[in-house]
């Protein structure tokens, strides 16, 4: 990293000097114009980059924003880290980036947000409440992803009632009268599912619920659809609540001779990279990643009050039913 130091050895000055032109005080001691001009010029191109928090004690903003994320494991999540880096370089951000441990926000996750002088914060991930926020109080928040409605944050989030009607929409559309939701004990699935019940009454088809598995996306999905159709008629859908999940189902009905869709159709929701490739290629629900990660900065950037903005999903129809 190329430090004043350096460029005060480059141009045979001081590094009092350098101090002075970078921090925007070489008027006050009567350094020459050209002389701050050579300074600037110098550290531009050796790629001078200030210290976040040497800024932070002078009270300027440091340009780094922190990014928790609920599970650095869900595919979709990396997605759309992938798109906020690419945002956070378009508008010459740094990122510092903290995990959670099985989505449970814990101090020792959290140091690293604490330890750098951030100037914002976005959440990655859906959670019916967050108290670890309160240590965050003078900061803007973002989350990408549903939050209880008196949290202190922009929320991003996919229209699930609209996501919801054009999935039950076009199962409704191919005769299937039966639907089955395969989710894990998450709050983002619990949403999912009410939305989804609500529009498969509304379209006159039957929908009943798998209990929620605690277990991993892909072992979820196995999981139920291992155990299906247990009680009650069978459903000619499973209605997954992530790519993921739908994807265990697909193995788990292979494995027990199982048509998709012939026998039972298989959707999921979020349009991850594999969707497409699995076989049979997954019908799903695609989030505008690209839209919401946009926004995310814009919305750091404009500060707004607490508020929910909805994007529409897409139905991405694929093989699988």
């Amino acid at each position: 990293m190329v430090s004043q130091r350096n460029i005060a050895e480059r141009l045979g000055v001081s590094v009092a000097l350098v101090s002075r032109v970078l921090s925007g005080t070489a008027d006050e001691i009567g350094i020459a114009a050209a002389t701050q001009q050579r300074v600037l010029e110098t550290a531009e191109r050796l790629g001078y980059v200030p210290n976040a928090a040497a800024l932070s004690l002078k009270g300027k903003a440091t340009r780094t924003v922190g990014v928790a994320v609920y599970d650095f494991n869900d595919p979709f999540f990396g997605m759309m880290i992938h798109r906020i880096q690419e945002q956070a370089h378009r508008h010459e951000y740094s990122l510092v980036l903290a995990g959670f441990v099985n989505r449970v926000p814990d101090e020792r996750d959290l140091r690293p947000l604490h330890k750098h002088a951030i100037d914002a914060l976005i959440i990655v991930g859906s959670d019916a409440g967050a108290p670890w926020l309160e240590s965050f109080t003078q900061l803007p928040v973002v989350r990408v992803g549903h939050g209880p409605s008196e949290e202190r944050s922009v929320r991003l989030t996919t229209d699930e009632e609209d996501a919801a009607e054009k999935l039950i929409d076009h199962l409704a559309a191919h005769d299937r009268r039966r639907l089955r939701f395969l989710s894990q004990k998450l709050p983002a699935h619990r949403l999912r599912e009410r939305k989804l019940r609500d529009a498969a009454r509304d379209a006159g088809l039957g929908f009943t619920a798998a209990a929620p598995q605690s277990s991993g996306g892909f072992e979820a999905g196995y999981e139920s659809a291992r155990r299906w159709p247990g009680s009650g008629a069978r459903a000619d859908a499973l209605v997954c609540a992530t790519d993921r999940m739908a994807m265990g189902a697909l193995k788990a009905l292979h494995e027990r001779g199982i048509d998709v869709p012939g026998e039972v159709a298989v959707t999921g929701f979020d349009d991850i990279p594999f969707a497409a490739k699995f076989i049979p290629a997954l019908t799903t629900v695609r989030q505008d990643v690209d839209a919401m990660a946009g926004r995310v900065f814009e919305s750091l950037m404009t500060p707004a009050d607490p508020e929910e903005i909805l994007f529409p999903g897409k139905l991405v129809i694929r093989d699988s039913g």
